[in-house]
């Protein structure tokens, strides 16, 4: 028995929606990943000790919020992974001085402490390389679909 033309469309639609939300799903994942490469690794996170690149974490519900470390590491992926393609997703550093690290600061905090800090821009480098990893993500994806 022939399969309907609707039933055809049903069935190429459920494939593209599926698709569309592994795509964007994987991009994420690439997205945490250079949020978190630190500049020996090619990136843009400073590193001492490795705890900011450690703190990036996502959330479905909202901002991530900052905290005490040592933090044990990104659960971007799990995050990622379960996330439904109409849902929203945060990306965010735990670690109560990444915004210090990402803009830079010049003064003295609340402890006196004196700094003239440049930024090193992390955030905004790996949001510029938003269009490159869904492409990237895009052809991981089909690759995996036809292949």
């Amino acid at each position: 028995m022939a399969t309907s033309f609707a039933a055809q469309v049903s069935a190429w639609a459920a494939k593209s929606e599926a698709r569309l939300q592994a795509t964007r799903n994987r991009a994420i994942v690439l997205l945490g990943e250079e949020m978190s490469r630190t500049k020996e690794e090619g990136g843009r996170v400073p590193f001492k000790v490795g705890n900011l690149a450690r703190s990036l974490v996502a959330s479905d519900q909202g901002m991530p919020k900052t905290a005490e470390g040592p933090f044990a590491g990104s659960n971007v992926g799990a995050v990622a992974a379960l996330l439904p393609l109409d849902r929203a997703i945060w990306l965010g550093y735990q670690a109560i001085y990444a915004r210090r690290m990402n803009y830079g600061f010049v003064g003295a905090d609340v402890l006196g402490r004196v700094y003239n800090q440049a930024g090193n821009y992390f955030v905004e480098g790996a949001i510029a390389q938003w269009p490159q990893l869904v492409a990237q993500a895009a052809k991981e994806v089909q690759s995996e679909t036809t292949g």
